[in-house]
Formats: structure tokens, C-alpha cells, sequence
């Protein structure tokens, strides 16, 4: 065989390698989901937020409502501090910073708290999502799901079938 035969059926060979790796590519199904909007606007992740919302609610008003306070009476203070004496001046300062320091640790404690919650919550939803998903990439013979793609073609963006799925 010569060699611009053999150059001619390597290149042919190739090609056909090529266009089978394009028409199997072809045959893949896809889908992508916008994460940032199941977790924005499905009902389950909405029904979250509300559960979190509730559960603080109150804790958050009176720690704002004892933080107020503080202020107020800081601002108080500041007034009246230079017609008092050294030492009731200075044990006033330190109590008002004690109670600072409590405000602060406990407004801290508070948003780890509410952290912790909403990863829990974030656990739950995401278990939902994957029983859907799950079922969504079955059904619909899917091949693959990706989320948050830089650009997404409205052919294979499924976050719309998601969000339904999520609906109860």
C-alpha cells in the first residue's frame, strides 16, 4: 500500500471516528437547573424561609428590643456622665459595656443559630430535590443534569420542571 494511500485511509478512518463521536454526543439528553432560583422560588424552599422566619421572630424582637434599650441608655449616660463622680461614672461605664459584650455574644449566638437552622433546612430541601431530580432525569431519559451553567439554552434548561415537581 503506498503511503498516500495509507495517509488516505487513516484520514477516512478518522473522519468516520469523528462523525460517530458527534452522532453519539448527539444522542445524550441534558438538562440544567438554576439552583439559585428552585431555592428562591419553590414552595418547599419559600415554606423554609417561613418556618426559620417564625422560629426567630421572636428572639430576634427582643434581643433588637434589649439592644434599644442599651442604646437608649447609653445615649443617657453620655449626657449625664460628666456630672457624676469617678467612681459611680466608672462602675456605670463598665456595667453598660458588660451588658454590651452580653448583646453582642448573644446577637452572635442568635445568627449561628439561625445558621444552623437553615443548613437544616437546606438538608431537607436538598434531599427533596434529589428525589425529584432523580425521578425527572428517569423519566425523561436523561443522560445528565448540570446546575448553574454559565449559559443555558432554553432546550435543555428543566429548572421550570423542577420548580412543578417541587409544588405540592
Amino acid at each position: 500500500m503506498s503511503a498516500r494511500l495509507r495517509a488516505a485511509a487513516v484520514a477516512l478512518a478518522l473522519a468516520a471516528l469523528g462523525a460517530s463521536a458527534t452522532a453519539s454526543a448527539e444522542s445524550y439528553r441534558i438538562g440544567v437547573i438554576h439552583i439559585e432560583r428552585i431555592l428562591r422560588d419553590s414552595p418547599p424552599a419559600r415554606a423554609a424561609l417561613d418556618r426559620i422566619e417564625q422560629q426567630f421572630k421572636a428572639r430576634d424582637a427582643e434581643l433588637a428590643g434589649r439592644e434599644g434599650a442599651l442604646r437608649g441608655e447609653l445615649a443617657q449616660f453620655e449626657k449625664e456622665k460628666a456630672k457624676l463622680d469617678a467612681d459611680p461614672r466608672a462602675a456605670r461605664e463598665r456595667e453598660l459595656d458588660a451588658r454590651g459584650r452580653e448583646l453582642a455574644r448573644q446577637r452572635q449566638q442568635f445568627a449561628e443559630d439561625v445558621r444552623t437552622r437553615q443548613f437544616e433546612e437546606l438538608d431537607r430541601l436538598k434531599e427533596r430535590l434529589d428525589q425529584v431530580l432523580t425521578k425527572i432525569a428517569h423519566d425523561g431519559g436523561y443522560d445528565l443534569i448540570l446546575q448553574n451553567a454559565l449559559w443555558v439554552a432554553k432546550s435543555v434548561d428543566i429548572t421550570d420542571q423542577v420548580l412543578k415537581a417541587l409544588s405540592p
